[in-house]
């Protein structure tokens, strides 16, 4: 390859494998080149910082419908509420509402972090409704 190629590959070094990496900096230290690589660890040492940190943003059912009008208004909500979520297997469910059972639902489908958020602010008086009902 010639140097330009090099550096062009070595834009994103992120994107490389380690093994990519590795060959790539061997053979831009050997021609004297520059790249946004030079002393970055590994991709794969990044990549697992990045999945560590990015915890919270794992997607997790927060509630589940059996018919469409009740989770479409409680999306409608949490979106009015700035609140990033999607309906799985909704489409499924409209072709044919049967399926729905078999499915497991339309499921409700929130961040995690924003789940916890959303449950760590109950209020008091519902949770003592609650157990008494019970």
């Amino acid at each position: 390859m010639s140097d330009e190629e090099l550096q062009k590959a070595g834009r994103e070094p992120a994107e490389l494998t380690d093994w990519a990496f590795e060959a790539l900096r061997e053979e831009m230290e050997r021609r004297g080149l520059n790249w946004a690589g030079k002393g970055a660890p590994l991709p794969s040492q990044v990549k697992q910082h990045e999945a560590v940190e990015d915890a919270g943003n794992q997607p997790v059912v927060l509630r589940r419908y059996r018919d469409m009008p009740q989770a479409f208004v409680e999306k409608s909500v949490l979106e009015d509420a700035g609140i990033l979520c999607f309906l799985e297997d909704g489409n499924v469910v409209r072709m044919d509402w049967l399926w729905s059972n078999g499915m497991g639902g339309i499921k409700l489908v929130v961040r995690k972090k924003e789940a916890e958020k959303l449950l760590s602010e109950r209020p008091a008086d519902e949770t003592e409704n609650t157990a008494k009902e019970q």
